[in-house]
């Protein structure tokens, strides 16, 4: 069977499902002819990659489960307030915003996400109707499902018999900046001994796991990029290979890097010992850690995990993280934290500015060998504790505050959790 005859009938076996729903298939299949024909792969190998349409169609039913014939999530009908319909419109672009960082790999994993789930809190704190509530406990068996559903796709292969290590790696002492990306690869980051850079990836995988996952190591320009991600079969083979291996990346960094970039979609990543002047983490589920290290600037991006920095010297820290908790310990100029219902827990010296928020979070600052600070603290119905010296003030109000020399600038707000601020 050739393109042509291939496309057809995939197009005529969708015609029962929504219009977006075959336009994103088509076009992922077509995408799929290109490549491989860019490749030098005929038509017909490319048809027998892609697989039996009656097996897709047949996964295509099986997910769509109890929704019967209707489009989408439904609801039931009820009039829906504007404060509901924001609501719905915030739980849509925060799932829009998971699936496309998700489907899409590491390439945006941060802000986007961030961004969606601010605009979801800020329209559930501005107040809810009973019409919105409703909503919103539909929304979250929604979610919940979604969660449980991606949970069970990434578990790991490591009970399975057939389980065996596949390795690959890359290296070079002519760069000063690298980019290591991987799907669902825990990364680990130390210092380079010999001033050589390196990326080494181990997939403790089933063989066909392996086969759904590529590993890219090669230099471009200054920058070296290590590279880990599922590669593109099409959805029936995207449906029969959801199981996720464990698959690590290991690097070394050699040190004052002009630039330094690692993100995974829900592995751990582990920074520690590394120089460089700029410096990108991002994950989406997993945990980030980055310990003793030293960065000019350093963005921190995170969206279910923690963040945890601990002994890093930089000038400016920046540090987001939707459900995860941010803690940082650090010698820093410049911090800015932003979470929507993570804890948020500072420990800093040789601060000058600070600007933390918070939806639900409650939020906590020590700043150590600081004689004063200056402070614009708010929480709508948290309790604010501002405590330096013998100047405290316990339980204030939202406002502007100068404890002592008020040397240290302080903007910190939070809309239900507690904000307590204090010097030692």
């Amino acid at each position: 069977m050739n393109k042509q005859e291939y496309m057809y009938n995939l197009f005529e076996a969708l015609r029962p499902f929504d219009e977006d729903v075959r336009n994103e298939i088509i076009s992922d299949y077509e995408e799929h002819f290109a490549d491989g024909l860019a490749n030098g792969k005929t038509e017909e190998q490319i048809v027998e990659e892609l697989g039996s349409i009656d097996e897709l169609i047949a996964d295509l039913k099986e997910l769509k489960g109890k929704g019967g014939d209707k489009k989408g999530v439904g609801f039931d009908s009820m009039d829906i307030s504007k404060a509901a319909d924001s609501l719905v419109k915030g739980i849509a672009n925060f799932v829009g915003s998971f699936a496309g960082t998700v489907t899409k790999g590491a390439e945006k994993v941060g802000e986007g996400f961030a961004d969606g789930a601010s605009d979801f809190a800020d329209s559930f704190t501005k107040g809810v109707t009973n019409a919105a509530k409703e909503v919103y406990n539909k929304g979250s068996e929604f979610a919940k499902d979604l969660s449980d559903s991606y949970k069970a796709t990434r578990k790991t292969a490591d009970g399975a018999s057939d389980v065996t290590t596949e390795e690959g790696s890359g290296s070079s002492a002519d760069c000063n900046e690298i980019v290591v990306e991987g799907d669902c690869a825990n990364i680990y980051v130390t210092a380079s001994p010999d001033n050589v850079a390196r990326v080494h990836y181990t997939n403790h995988g089933t063989p066909n796991q392996q086969l759904a996952y590529a590993f890219e190591c090669y230099q471009k320009g200054s920058t070296l990029y290590g590279i880990a991600k599922r590669k593109s079969f099409g959805l029936t083979n995207f449906f029969k290979s959801l199981t996720s291996p464990r698959i690590d990346l290991n690097v070394e960094v050699p040190r004052d890097y002009k630039s330094v970039t690692f993100k995974t979609a829900s592995g751990v990543i582990q920074v520690e010992g590394v120089s460089a002047r700029n410096a990108v983490v991002g994950d989406v589920s997993g945990d980030i850690e980055i310990k003793t290290c030293g960065f000019e600037t350093l963005k921190v991006n995170n969206i279910s995990g923690d963040i945890t920095i601990d002994g890093v010297n930089s000038d400016v820290i920046t540090a987001e993280a939707v459900s995860g908790s941010v803690r940082t310990a650090a010698s820093v100029a410049e911090l800015k934290t932003v979470t929507t219902s993570g804890r948020t827990n500072i420990i800093t010296r040789n601060v000058n500015k600070i600007q933390s928020n918070s939806v639900s979070g409650s939020i906590e600052m020590t700043l150590d060998g600081c004689d004063g600070f200056n402070a614009n603290a708010s929480s709508v119905s948290g309790r604010i504790n501002l405590l330096c010296g013998e100047s405290n003030v316990n339980g204030a109000k939202s406002g502007k505050y100068n404890l002592g020399s008020g040397r240290v600038q302080i903007k910190a707000s939070t809309v239900s959790g507690s904000l307590r601020i204090e010097t030692r």
